[in-house]
């Protein structure tokens, strides 16, 4: 066996035996946590659509982007064949419960059912959703022996129309980017070619420079050539873009982006293509050091730089990138803005990227996991055998995590912690970009949360997180075996969660003890169960139909929650928990 096969085999083995599962629905959750990057016990228990009416889908993910949502579709066949009619079946039954609402006459809709609630609450709340479909399997699109893999691939793949076959050499190398990423970036020295003004012959005016304090800028125009031939050297020097986009708040949104499609239509007409930089906002870079020049050599200016990273204009970047792709020659004459900085203040660069980034910045994701009081909250969870990921890659090299031992992404932790003890249920429910905001601006001493976030050894929120961590593991297990009875259940995360903090919270070291996490747990569920049952019967007698998807995401659940239970809430929270 290759070490590609073993490394595969090996996780799908350990994951069987971890879960109590089949070696296929181990292929499944293995390979959309290389997909997702996120734990295996995370696909397993909110990705993965468990049971044998799931419509033919194996697993979605919604993710949040601000001002629209990405939806990742998978199926997985833990097999070394691609079958047209299974393709075929899989973009068929995406298309007609999802796209063309076709459910009634369907019968296998069951498992998936959560699912299509949360697709069509997001729609209703106004959201526009780009769906992202996969389709994995454990074989080789190039097999010799089966020939039939590369025509069926060449025939479905599209990358532009959001359908990707991933074969067992892709999911192993996007691991390996993953852990890759885990490393020291490679130094990266590279040098701009600034263009000369063609309005003056007496002035080159190929640059302005200027510093402010120890920050030093300088701006020019080049070729989009030159960009490009600094993206393939970050390629060619650390195989991937992740260390030359590291700080960009947004993801590559491809070529189904409207914005990115206009782009390529520009590139793509000569008359058009010329007034580039006019349309165009162009690219901002910070790097660790920059030469500037006191006067060019013969005629012309120089600009080395080391360690480049563009926090803003990855979209330009990876369409022109595409172009130069297909063919060098036709990214030769376009024309991009530059803004180069010098500076490794961390604070100042993340005020940077969010001010040259004009869309709501969502991937807080990254930018929390670099803060101080991870560390100690990482060093509290080992302790307790659990693997804390803060970072890209972390399921595959972290030790704890690739033993299988617990694991558990760092914002789902900070999810259920502001869902519990910041008594916001409905928020996290809602929103994650929105927590992870909280409390990235809370790390960066810009509002209350920077007394717990601030990164002290003696902050009151590393233990927090812990216990915050250890009520939703206890909801997750009790979630498989109730939700067969109540319908509420898999809506419910984060409402019982705050239930159950809520019960233990006059003796909050009761979370250590399994036992009364029982009772609380059940009382909790039990309060929920009376308030949904009002609720309906309010919604029934109005002849108004009743979202339980929609009904989890509003303030009203948790005041109808606390009226139940007769809970009045602190008006000093924040005094509370710095306390606590």
């Amino acid at each position: 066996m290759t070490n590609k096969e073993v490394f595969i085999q090996g996780f799908i083995n350990k994951i069987a035996e971890k879960f109590n599962v089949t070696a296929d629905i181990a292929f499944e959750i293995f390979s959309i946590a290389s997909i997702v990057d996120r734990s295996f016990q995370e696909v397993h228990d909110n990705i993965l659509v468990k049971g044998d009416n799931d419509g033919g889908i194996d697993g979605i993910q919604f993710i949040e982007q601000g001002d629209y949502y990405l939806m990742y579709v998978f199926q997985c066949k833990n097999t070394p064949t691609l079958a047209a009619n299974k393709v075929d079946k899989f973009r068929n039954d995406f298309k007609d419960v999802f796209i063309n609402g076709n459910q009634v006459n369907r019968q296998n809709l069951k498992d998936l059912q959560p699912k299509i609630d949360e697709y069509n609450q997001i729609s209703a709340n106004g959201f526009i959703i780009e769906p992202k479909l996969f389709f994995l399997f454990n074989g080789l699109k190039n097999d010799p022996e089966k020939s039939a893999n590369k025509q069926i691939f060449d025939t479905y793949h599209n990358l532009d129309k959001g359908f990707e076959i991933w074969d067992s050499d892709d999911i192993y190398s996007k691991i390996s980017t993953l852990i890759k990423s885990q490393s020291r970036r490679n130094n990266i020295n590279y040098t701009f070619n600034p263009e000369n003004s063609n309005i003056s012959l007496q002035d080159n005016q190929a640059l302005y420079s200027f510093s402010i304090q120890n920050v030093r800028a300088v701006n020019f125009r080049i070729t989009a050539l030159k960009l490009c031939e600094l993206i393939k050297l970050e390629l060619d020097q650390n195989g991937s873009y992740d260390f030359l986009f590291s700080e960009n708040i947004r993801g590559f949104l491809g070529m189904r982006a409207r914005a990115n499609q206009k782009m390529l239509q520009t590139l793509n007409d000569p008359m058009e293509s010329i007034y580039f930089p006019f349309l165009n906002n162009g690219i901002t870079i910070i790097c660790d050091k920059l030469s500037i020049p006191s006067g060019p050599q013969g005629g012309n200016y120089n600009i080395p730089v080391l360690n480049p990273i563009i926090v803003n204009g990855l979209q330009t970047s990876r369409v022109l990138y595409k172009q130069y792709q297909k063919d060098p020659s036709t990214v030769e004459n376009v024309f991009v803005n530059i803004r180069l900085y010098e500076s490794d203040d961390p604070v100042l660069i993340d005020k940077i990227t969010d001010a040259t980034n004009t869309q709501t910045p969502i991937n807080f994701r990254d930018k929390v996991s670099n803060k101080n009081f991870n560390d100690w909250t990482k060093q509290l969870f080992e302790l307790s055998n659990i693997a804390y990921l803060t970072k890209r890659g972390e399921t595959f090299s972290n030790k704890l995590s690739k033993e299988l031992n617990e694991s558990v992404n760092s914002d789902t932790v900070l999810k259920f912690w502001y869902a519990t003890f910041y008594e916001k249920p409905e928020i996290a429910k809602n929103s994650i970009s929105t927590v992870l905001e909280d409390i990235f601006d809370g790390a960066n001493s810009v509002n209350p949360l920077k007394l717990l976030f601030n990164g002290s050894q003696d902050s009151k929120i590393y233990v927090q997180l812990l216990r915050a961590y250890k009520i939703y593991k206890k909801v997750q297990s009790k979630k498989p075996s109730l939700a067969k009875t109540k319908n509420f259940i898999p809506y419910a995360d984060e409402l019982i969660s705050y239930g159950v903090y809520k019960f233990l919270s006059t003796n909050l070291s009761l979370i250590d003890v399994d036992d009364s996490l029982n009772i609380a747990y059940s009382d909790s569920v039990a309060t929920i169960e009376t308030i949904v049952n009002q609720n309906i019967q309010l919604h029934d007698q109005a002849g108004k139909s009743f979202s339980l998807a929609s009904y989890f995401k509003k303030p009203k659940c948790k005041v109808d929650f606390n009226v139940e239970k007769g809970i009045i809430e602190s008006d000093n929270l924040i005094s509370t928990l710095k306390e606590l």
